[in-house]
């Protein structure tokens, strides 16, 4: 199910619409139709900052593993030597590392969580691989209490788990916002 969102956030990374939503995951047969309004209560603001960097690491990783055949044909060529070659392809393989890395965390951060008017959904906005957004529409029930998996409010980020998966996506109580703390204690309990 995971390769669905990919094949989808890689097909808007294409077509220059990833400024839209990529994917909706409907949880435990919700049906959550395009009309339901939904009210944010938590917001991180340097989600855009994260997006910004998610798309350079991706940009930078590819120009440096592109120039790893450049650097095999002048090497062939004996226009530069073996060394030039071995950093090359190691900062490429430091560059890949570090693109798994970034993409890995910065696909968990929730940017926005928001709540549906008849308070049963709860929407969880993360990033993609690509930078894109991806909605995670989930019921309020299936999500778990922070007093229940042990979470403290000083922690920097704060994990956020469900009952009917084991993905686990964050929040940051320090540096994100809680626009409306009823609707946050209602959804994610008490830390």
């Amino acid at each position: 199910m995971r390769w669905k969102h990919v094949a989808a956030s890689f097909s808007s990374f294409l077509t220059g619409t990833a400024s839209k939503h990529t994917a909706v995951q409907q949880q435990c047969g919700q049906a959550g139709s395009a009309d339901d309004q939904f009210t944010v209560f938590y917001r991180f603001p340097y989600i855009v900052a994260a997006r910004f960097i998610q798309r350079l690491k991706l940009y930078q990783t590819g120009v440096v593993v592109a120039g790893i055949p450049v650097t095999a044909y002048f090497y062939k060529t004996g226009a530069v030597g073996f060394d030039a070659c071995l950093g090359v392809g190691a900062v490429s393989t430091l560059a890949l590392v570090m693109l798994y890395i970034f993409a890995n965390f910065f696909q968990r951060v929730v940017g926005l969580v928001a709540i549906s008017d008849d308070r049963k959904l709860v929407r969880l906005s993360h990033l993609t691989f690509f930078g894109g957004r991806n909605d995670v529409i989930v019921p309020v029930d299936d999500i778990v209490s922070l007093s229940d998996i042990d979470e403290r409010a000083g922690d920097a980020f704060v994990k956020i788990r469900r009952y009917s998966t084991s993905d686990t996506l964050y929040v940051t109580l320090l540096y994100g916002q809680i626009e409306n703390a009823e609707t946050f204690r209602q959804v994610f309990g008490v830390i």
